[in-house]
């Protein structure tokens, strides 16, 4: 039988994804189940490793069966996840403690001391956590003192369970938003680790991001398939983008905003709040980098109005924002978590401004809107882009209105994926590409369908003014 599907999966911050993509690039079965948070104290944000099992074992196995498929017809499976989150495990063995989110601010404190010593991490770093848990949980301990300890990102935990306990690796992508990888080296920082008490046995080893490491237990799908890609999310996208020469670059809009610039074939300097990191490393050795910048709540903060029952859920807001011609001169900075790129302020709160007799929910629901368009403006103008349309992905893409105060605030034409959902599909380019499926990644890439296309609707003038009102309300989330 031949073996021309890829499974992809993608474990995300608020869910975890399955896509079965054939060798044309279609989707051909999907699945999608929502991942529990806890938020067990301010600044804590906390999820159960045992659920990411449990959820991705039933996606893939509903993907299969939506696209008719079994695994003796897939060349390769790839895996994508959320990045810099923590998970600490025993050999073998079940998680030893909740697993950490990337978003969780509990160092904080020990992030700052760090900062006014000029070393340059940030909580959203994973180095900071991993010594939290260490500290915090005696069984982290017992399970280093009897050699089994396994402490890494979401990616290397579940390539550890894919394959029955036979892999344990992460790729230089993942590891290089861990505050603990020289990039320049190419390797785990034997500083890094000393200063936050770490072993380099507790972590993975390092794998590039495309090439087969090894395969999945012939009970998990039916039949044994290679594992043959590791990605971190955002890194994924750049690659499902078609980012791949220096210069292009991908906003993905998704639980946070990221833009990803390809610098190329070796690190660079980063521009003001945002950060040098690896892309991706192929099976022939060739590596890219890139530089990132960061809104933190920009999905969030639509999901938070839904929390807070000003809309029934995330689809409602386009029709109640887009019944009114503007927000009538209401702001809102999504400061819920502090402020990315290019501020770097975790002191930063959200802030409602411009607020009157006369304003209502939906005047309310669309100033939100146009604050996650603004911070994304930030993002655009942080990072030197180029003179050329923008690629965007991700589920908050599917928000025409957003896009249009997007292409209105940073005055770029947009083109939008056909599938939005790249992190998963570049997981699927990545294994096929390491398994023969597509020769090369241009071939991968030249399999997705055409983008759609959002132009500016504003003269220069106007985005100009806005700009400023934009720049006045952010000083006062800042203040």
């Amino acid at each position: 039988m031949s073996r021309e599907l890829v499974l992809a999966l993608d474990l995300g911050t608020t869910g975890v994804r399955a896509l079965v993509v054939g060798a044309d690039g279609a989707v051909r079965g999907r699945a999608w189940r929502a991942l529990a948070t806890r938020f067990p104290a301010p600044g804590h944000v906390e999820q159960d490793p045992e659920d990411w099992w449990a959820q991705s074992r039933t996606v893939m196995a509903e993907a299969l069966a939506t696209a008719g498929a079994g695994a003796a017809e897939l060349a390769a499976i790839g895996v994508v996840t959320q990045r810099a989150s923590v998970v600490a495990w025993e050999a073998g063995g079940r998680a030893l403690a909740p697993a950490i989110g990337w978003q969780d601010t509990r160092t904080r404190p020990r992030a700052a001391a760090l900062q006014a010593q000029g070393i340059p991490i940030t909580t959203m770093a994973s180095a900071t956590k991993l010594e939290w848990l260490l500290q915090a949980e005696p069984a982290l301990r017992a399970a280093a003192r009897a050699g089994r300890l396994r402490l890494g990102t979401p990616d290397a935990f579940l390539g550890e369970r894919l394959t029955g306990g036979a892999c344990f690796a992460t790729d230089p992508g993942q590891a290089s938003v861990t505050g603990l990888w020289n990039l320049r080296a190419g390797d785990w920082h034997p500083g890094a680790l000393a200063l936050f008490g770490l072993e380099r046995a507790w972590l993975p080893a390092i794998a590039p991001t495309s090439a087969v490491v090894g395969e999945t237990t012939a009970a998990l799908l039916g039949a044994p398939v290679p594992l043959a890609a590791r990605a971190g999310d955002q890194q994924a996208a750049t690659f499902a983008q078609g980012a791949h020469a220096p210069g292009a670059a991908k906003l993905t809009l998704g639980t946070s905003a990221m833009l990803d610039l390809h610098t190329g074939v070796s690190p660079e300097r980063p521009a003001a709040g945002a950060w040098p990191l690896a892309l991706w490393t192929l099976a022939g050795g060739e590596s890219a980098f890139g530089l990132e910048g960061t809104v933190v709540t920009a999905g969030a903060a639509l999901d938070w109005l839904a929390d807070l029952g000003m809309v029934a859920d995330s689809a409602e807001i386009d029709a109640l924002a887009g019944g009114v011609a503007s927000s009538e001169g209401v702001r809102f900075v999504p400061a819920l978590q502090g402020l990315g790129t290019p501020f770097l302020d975790e002191d930063a709160r959200g802030v409602w401004s411009g607020l009157t007799r006369a304003t209502r929910k939906a005047h309310l629901v669309r100033a939100a809107v146009e604050g996650v368009a603004q911070r994304c403006a930030d993002l655009c103008e942080a990072l030197p882009l180029r003179d050329e349309p923008l690629r965007v992905d991700g589920g908050l893409a599917r928000s025409a209105l957003l896009l249009q105060e997007l292409a209105d605030a940073s005055g770029r034409t947009l083109q939008r994926a056909a599938e939005v959902e790249t992190t998963a599909l570049g997981a699927a380019f990545l294994a096929g590409l390491a398994t023969g499926v597509w020769r090369t990644p241009a071939e991968a890439c030249a399999r997705a369908a055409p983008p759609s296309i959002v132009t500016p609707a504003l003269l220069r003038a106007g985005r100009e003014a806005r700009r400023a009102e934009w720049r006045r309300a952010v000083e006062r989330a800042r203040a």
